[in-house]
């Protein structure tokens, strides 16, 4: 009994939230030079460049993500400050959403759901953390914060807004937020049926200007959607494919799926586990479409994040805040076990973004010992993925040492088009698809000169 009180005790505080969140914060910290992976390297140096907020595709919830790192350029922060406050910044977005959620609503399990689904089926996503759908769900979980634990009414501007930033963000958030909507309709008996008709119209409404505003990159991506839909092969194979998949990386969340169905039917919840079932069978196929195989990476780990969500989520609510005290404890145990599981399996997999930076700081040296700043690679002789983002990358590593700034692309990059031709000395190449001007760099950050690109013998 003493032993029962005391485990209760530590969960009513929230003590492990916020031991997790240092965690996540120290892991931020140390790998802060790896998090500036892909989009996120993009993003940040559009930032620092323009000293201003770069939002793409209507996605508002974009400023989040750059709100920190914007605040250290304009206070006239170095380059290696913003770039560690960058880092930090979006552990530090989701632990003040879990300290809103938790002091001001009340909510004593946002915490728990917020570092779940920041780590339940990510390992390389953890290295790419602007992503616009982990920020919608944790504005999601405010959502539900205040749609369970506060006053409706008082707080509907909030709810209005919170819901423009989540639908903007990602087309899978309707998704999202219609499954909660779901959920919460079922569980107070539609008592707030004219309130879900509002969110529903606004949701219509977003979703019709989302169509019509979309850019070539969403209406490609819609293409392909519908073209895979089409085309694509879904037959017992691919199903098996798919298992030995989800089992080989997603066991955990399947594991919690299970469990929250299994709850429910035995306490003869036989809607809601349907509902569950249905939503996380949905979108399983839904991402199935959006990406037709199984090579785990970076962008098929985000592809998959809604349905940390669908899975987490039901967890959190209808097994973690069950009655039974004794399913309480247990399976507040099995989540911790998970969360360091996976933090663990974030460590693991750092390992290859680690020597990844290391060999593009060695390449950034070597450019300096041979002179010049503009300097080309050959994949071949890469040990790690060079990726789209490299020039990005070398220019953020190297000028962040308050010494001249080398940017460094790939043979691939420079033969893409006719890069090599539209390659002046007075221009640089920011990545395959885009060549500008030397000028057009914030001399108070980046320093590149005016010179040709050269090949490393």
């Amino acid at each position: 009994m003493v032993i029962k009180n005391y485990i209760l005790k530590i969960l009513e505080k929230n003590i492990f939230e916020h031991l997790f969140f240092i965690l996540l914060g120290i892991l931020a910290i140390v790998f802060y030079n790896e998090r500036l992976y892909a989009d996120s390297g993009y993003y940040i140096f559009k930032v620092i460049n323009n000293e201003n907020f770069w939002v793409e595709h209507n996605r508002y919830i974009l400023i989040l993500s750059q709100l920190f790192p914007l605040i250290a350029v304009k206070l006239g922060f170095g380059l290696k400050a913003v770039l560690y406050i960058y880092s930090v910044g979006h552990v530090f977005f989701f632990y003040c959403i879990f300290l809103i959620s938790r002091y001001i609503y009340k909510d004593k399990y946002a915490g728990l759901l917020l570092i779940l689904i920041q780590t339940l089926g990510i390992m390389s996503g953890f290295f790419v953390p602007m992503f616009e759908l982990y920020y919608s769900t944790a504005l999601l979980i405010l959502f539900i914060s205040i749609l369970y634990h506060s006053n409706i009414r008082k707080n509907f501007i909030i709810l209005l807004i919170l819901t423009f930033f989540i639908l903007t963000a990602h087309l899978y958030s309707f998704i999202l937020f219609l499954f909660i909507l779901v959920l919460h309709a079922e569980e107070f008996k539609f008592k707030h049926i004219k309130l879900y008709i509002f969110f529903l119209l606004m949701m219509t409404g977003l979703f019709i200007l989302k169509k019509y505003t979309a850019s070539e990159y969403e209406q490609a991506k819609a293409n392909d959607f519908i073209s895979t839909l089409k085309n694509g092969v879904y037959n017992f194979d691919y199903i098996k494919s798919l298992s030995a998949f989800i089992w080989e990386y997603y066991k955990e969340l399947l594991f919690i799926e299970i469990i929250t169905i299994g709850i429910l039917l035995f306490s003869k919840e036989f809607l809601k586990s349907f509902l569950i079932g249905v939503a996380f069978i949905g979108t399983l196929a839904m991402i199935n479409i959006s990406a037709y195989g199984f090579e785990h990476t970076r962008y098929q780990e985000q592809v998959y994040f809604p349905l940390s969500f669908v899975a987490a989520y039901p967890f959190l609510f209808y097994v973690i805040k069950n009655k039974n005290i004794f399913i309480k404890i247990i399976f507040s145990f099995v989540v911790f076990i998970i969360i360091v599981f996976r933090i663990n399996g974030i460590t693991t997999d750092s390992e290859k973004f680690t020597g990844r930076v290391e060999e593009m700081k060695s390449l950034i040296e070597k450019a300096r010992q041979n002179g010049g700043c503009k300097y080309i690679v050959h994949e071949s002789s890469l040990i790690f993925d060079s990726n789209w983002s490299y020039p990005i990358e070398t220019m953020l590593l190297s000028s962040s040492d308050n010494e001249n700034s080398v940017t460094i692309c790939t043979k691939e990059d420079i033969d893409f088009n006719q890069n090599r031709t539209t390659l002046t000395p007075n221009k640089y190449l920011f990545r395959k698809w885009d060549i500008y001007y030397i000028t057009s760099l914030n001399k108070n950050y980046f320093k590149l000169e005016n010179s040709e690109y050269k090949d490393f013998n």
